[in-house]
C-alpha cells in the first residue's frame, strides 16, 4: 500500500485557492441555469395560460350541450339521436379536460422541481465556499499569518490604562439597559416567542446546548433554564455577568468571538445574538455567521435579533440611545450574509410593533405604509438553519 503523501501548507493553500476559483465558475453556471429556468418559466406560463383558456372553452361547450339536451328531451327518435351525439361529445370533452388538467399539473410540477433543484445546488455551493474560505484561514494561520482582531475598535484616545475606568463603563452600560431597555422580566417575556424554535432545534440536534453571544443580564438564558433547555452565555461586561450569575445562570466573562472559535464542530443546537450585531463591525458579524455554520450541528439555528431601523422612530431616535451602537444591520444585509454562509432556509421576522401601531392602522385617514414606517415592528430577527448535507464532509 502506497503511503499517503502529506501536503505542505503552501500546496494545501494552492488547492483551496483553486477550489475558490472553481466555485466562482460554478456560480457563473448557476446564474446561467437561473436564466434558462426563467425563460422556461415564461414559456410554461404561456402554455399554462393557453391550457386554461382551452379548459374554459371546454366548460362553455359542456354548458351549451347541457342546455341543448334539456331542449331535445321528449322530441322523439330524432331528439334521442341528437342526445346520443351530445353525450358522446361530452364524453370526449371530459377526456380533453382530464388531459388539460394533467398537462397543467405536469407543468407546475416541473417548475417546482426546477426551482428546488437550483435552490438546493446554490445552497450547497454556498456551504462549500464558506467551508473552503474558513480552511484557507486555518492554513494561513498555520503558516504564521496572524489572525485579524475582529473585536470592536475603540477610537484612539490617549487615556491612562485603568481597570477602574473599564469597571465604570461596564456599570454605566448596565444602568443604561436597566433604565431604557426594559426590565429583565419584560425582555424575557418578549423573547418567549423564540422558544418553539429552540425546542425544535434541540430536538433535531439530539439535545445539544444553546450558546448566547453577548448574553448581557441573562434574560434569554433565564428563559431557557425555566424551559429546561441547557444553555450558556458569554459577555465582556463584568457587571452584567455578575448579575446573571446571581440568577444561577451559566455565564462566562470573555470575548464572544474567541469563545465561538473554541467550540467544537457540530456541537451546538442554537447560537443566539440578541441586539449584538449592531454593536460590531461588519467583519465581525460576517465572521460569526461563517463560524456558526461550523459549530452548529445539522438542523441547528443561528438567530440574530437587532433593531428594525425601517421603523423611522427606531432609526432616528431609539437606535442612538445606546452610544455603543455602530451601525444598523438591515434584513437585506443579514439575509444575503446568511445565504452566503450556507444557511438554508433563512427566515426573517419583524417583531414588537409600537403600542399604538394598531390604533393608526385602524384610523381610516391614516396611510398604512406610513403607519408601518412610524409605528411598525421595532425589532428584526433573522434565523438561518444549518442544512443536513451528506455531501459536505470534513477533511482530516
Amino acid at each position: 500500500m502506497t503511503p499517503r503523501r502529506k501536503l505542505t501548507p503552501i500546496k494545501r493553500l494552492e488547492r483551496y485557492v483553486s477550489a475558490i476559483f472553481k466555485l466562482g465558475r460554478t456560480e457563473h453556471m448557476a446564474k446561467d441555469a437561473r436564466k434558462r429556468i426563467t425563460h422556461a418559466e415564461l414559456r410554461m406560463d404561456d402554455i399554462e395560460g393557453e391550457l386554461g383558456r382551452f379548459g374554459r372553452d371546454i366548460r362553455e361547450i359542456w354548458r351549451t350541450a347541457d342546455e341543448q339536451k334539456a331542449l331535445l328531451e321528449g322530441h322523439g327518435p330524432n331528439g334521442s339521436r341528437l342526445l346520443d351525439d351530445i353525450a358522446l361529445l361530452q364524453q370526449r370533452l371530459a377526456q380533453h379536460q382530464a388531459l388539460t388538467d394533467s398537462l397543467v399539473h405536469e407543468f407546475r410540477s416541473e417548475r417546482t422541481h426546477l426551482h428546488n433543484t437550483l435552490h438546493s445546488e446554490t445552497s450547497l455551493m454556498a456551504r462549500v465556499f464558506s467551508d473552503v474560505s474558513r480552511r484557507v484561514d486555518q492554513i494561513g494561520q498555520r503558516g504564521g499569518a496572524a489572525a485579524e482582531d475582529l473585536s470592536p475598535k475603540e477610537p484612539q484616545i490617549d487615556l491612562p490604562a485603568s481597570e477602574g475606568f473599564e469597571a465604570f463603563k461596564d456599570s454605566f452600560y448596565h444602568r443604561l439597559e436597566n433604565r431604557h431597555r426594559g426590565s429583565v422580566e419584560d425582555i424575557a417575556d418578549r423573547l418567549r416567542i423564540y422558544l418553539p424554535d429552540v425546542e425544535s432545534a434541540v430536538m433535531r440536534t439530539g439535545g445539544k446546548p444553546v450558546m448566547d453571544i453577548g448574553c448581557g443580564r441573562g434574560e434569554w438564558l433565564g428563559l431557557l433554564k425555566r424551559a429546561g433547555i441547557d444553555g450558556f452565555g458569554v459577555d465582556t461586561n463584568a457587571v452584567q455577568i455578575e448579575a446573571a450569575r446571581e440568577q444561577g445562570l451559566d455565564v462566562r466573562l470573555g470575548d464572544a468571538l474567541k469563545a465561538l472559535a473554541d467550540q467544537p464542530d457540530n456541537s451546538l443546537s442554537l447560537i443566539t445574538a440578541h441586539h449584538l450585531v449592531e454593536h460590531l463591525p461588519f467583519d465581525a458579524v460576517a465572521w460569526i455567521a461563517r463560524e456558526a455554520l461550523r459549530v452548529l450541528a445539522p438542523g441547528g439555528v443561528l438567530l440574530f435579533e437587532t433593531p428594525h431601523t425601517r421603523n423611522v422612530l427606531v432609526g432616528a431616535t431609539t437606535f442612538h440611545t445606546d452610544p455603543t451602537h455602530l451601525k444598523p444591520m438591515p434584513e437585506q444585509v443579514l439575509t444575503v450574509l446568511f445565504d452566503t454562509a450556507g444557511f438554508d432556509p433563512v427566515e426573517v421576522r419583524a417583531l414588537n410593533p409600537h403600542a399604538r401601531f394598531k390604533e393608526f392602522l385602524d384610523t381610516p385617514d391614516f396611510n398604512d405604509e406610513l403607519a408601518f414606517l412610524l409605528f411598525g415592528p421595532q425589532d428584526l430577527a433573522v434565523l438561518g438553519t444549518k442544512p443536513q448535507d451528506p455531501n459536505l464532509t470534513k477533511e482530516d
